[in-house]
């Protein structure tokens, strides 16, 4: 479990990251949140396809090597 840590504080910091490049930008903290509420409401099925496939390398990269060793 604490080597699947590391890899949801790189996915956090993404996020974070995501977050305070909008607010240099000018925007509202939280509107890159509403901005990807908004990418889900308006994605078509290639749109969705590309979020899972990299949820599932994702997880195939980060997590299954961790549950492996245990």
């Amino acid at each position: 479990m604490a080597k699947i840590i590391p890899s949801l504080c790189i996915t956090l910091g993404a996020y974070v990251l995501i977050a305070f490049i909008d607010a240099f930008q000018g925007n509202y903290m939280f509107q890159s949140l509403y901005n990807i509420k908004q990418y889900f409401i308006i994605a078509r099925g290639e749109d969705y396809f590309l979020i899972i496939l990299f949820a599932l390398l994702f997880v195939t990269v980060s997590i299954f090597p961790v549950l492996k060793k245990q």
